[in-house]
């Protein structure tokens, strides 16, 4: 299948966005398993930073080289579908793009200057929407890392899921290093180094005396050397 799909994009440097976007596009459905990842994420901020643009660099490639075709695409994929990939994939790296601006605009017009307050209903419509938008997206950066880190266990970092405004400030900057890394070095892969941590939450996870570990449900999974095991990634 890999191979009637054209095989890897070397120019790209996240692969697998192109990949799955070429699979959705030959009719394949794409989904994920529902395991636990026990991979070692960047515990300092230049790796951090680095994996970041690397991520993002690579949506704008897969953006690019997919957005030759809209309609083509658009037909081949269908309505909703083309609707999910837009927002995924390009949409990621616009709303990164625009994050400090709107962040900064919210809180200069719902903090800072006085919110007047119209006599009738209909006046206060469009305010009102804003302010539930505003809201509702608060949420969305919130919520997913406060019930991750709870349904794992780690109450303890349930408040920092409280200063995921400023961490997608970071992803933000990540976005427009990507931008210009694009232009000046395309083909840079910003490699993410593996095994710096010897011990963390997600090791503990594991079964202890064994070469496998265990999931969320309690079965066992046993991972080859070698090979990927479940949840892993490159």
């Amino acid at each position: 299948m890999l191979r009637a799909l054209g095989g890897w994009d070397s120019y790209n440097v996240t692969e697998d966005a192109d990949l799955g976007m070429r699979l959705a596009l030959a009719g394949y459905t794409v989904g994920d398993l529902p395991s636990a990842t026990h991979e070692e994420a960047p515990s300092r901020f230049r790796p951090w930073l680095g994996q970041r643009i690397r991520w993002l660099k690579g949506l704008v490639q897969t953006s690019l080289t997919h957005g030759r075709r809209p309609l083509f695409n658009a037909r081949r994929l269908g309505g909703l579908e083309a609707l999910s990939a837009l927002a995924l994939v390009p949409g990621t790296v616009v709303s990164a793009l625009a994050y400090p601006a709107c962040l900064a605009a919210a809180i200069w017009s719902f903090l800072v200057i006085e919110i007047p307050a119209a006599p009738v209903f209909l006046d206060n419509l469009s305010l009102g929407l804003a302010i539930t938008l505003f809201g509702t997206g608060l949420g969305a950066l919130i919520l997913p890392a406060l019930i991750g880190s709870v349904r794992r266990g780690w109450s303890d970092l349930a408040p920092c899921a409280l200063g995921m405004p400023v961490y997608f400030l970071m992803v933000s900057l990540a976005a427009w290093l990507a931008l210009v890394e694009l232009v000046r070095a395309p083909e840079r892969w910003n490699k993410t180094q593996h095994g710096l941590a010897r011990t963390s939450r997600s090791s503990r996870l594991r079964h202890p005396g064994s070469a496998g570990g265990r999931t969320g449900t309690g079965k066992r999974t046993v991972s080859r050397p070698g090979s990927a095991g479940p949840g892993r990634r490159r």
